[in-house]
């Protein structure tokens, strides 16, 4: 058998089992084909390899940020990082751990795009804020003249250690 008829298509399994007819169906079958979260840092030299090995990037990670996707997912077994306590600090101990990591460099990678959403920021609501300022150490992050917040999308790692700071979630990887 092929790998493509041993895994049925979650979309097509979706539609026979009548999970796209509701909006909130729709949703969870979206959520299961989409990883939950950006990669750790250096995931992107052993990506064919990931999800056969026994994590341990989550049992080294200090912040405990790294997750892994659990089996109902279409990502399973593979590496994501959860910005809900705390950010990345680019230690390199999940690199360190990895076995098919050969040599890494330790320097500042970065870990996805961070994302601004002006309708839920507490700035772009007239509300001064700077919580998300003070925990973004690329200083990417700073209020412009009508106090709005801006993010310079050139400096920034995508640490997520803004993600945690925001009162009201306006800030994504």
């Amino acid at each position: 058998m092929s790998k493509i008829q041993e895994q049925p298509d979650p979309g097509r399994r979706g539609l026979l089992t009548g999970a796209f007819l509701t909006r909130k169906g729709r949703e969870s079958v979206k959520r299961q084909q989409q990883p939950l979260g950006s990669r750790p840092p250096w995931h992107h030299q052993v990506m064919q390899d990931c999800s056969h090995c026994e994590q341990e990037c989550a049992a080294s990670c200090p912040q405990e940020i790294i997750k892994i996707h659990l089996d109902e997912h279409s990502h399973a077994g593979t590496p994501w990082l959860d910005f809900s306590i705390t950010g990345c600090t680019f230690c390199g101990d999940c690199a360190e751990a990895c076995p098919s990591i050969e040599s890494y460099k330790k320097k500042l990678a970065q870990t996805g795009h961070l994302q601004l959403a002006k309708t839920s920021c507490l700035t772009w609501n007239n509300v001064f804020c700077m919580s998300c300022i003070g925990k973004c150490n690329a200083r990417a992050l700073r209020l412009d003249v009508q106090r709005k917040l801006i993010l310079n999308d050139s400096i920034c790692t995508g640490c997520g250690m803004c993600i945690h700071a925001c009162p009201v979630d306006a800030l994504s990887v």
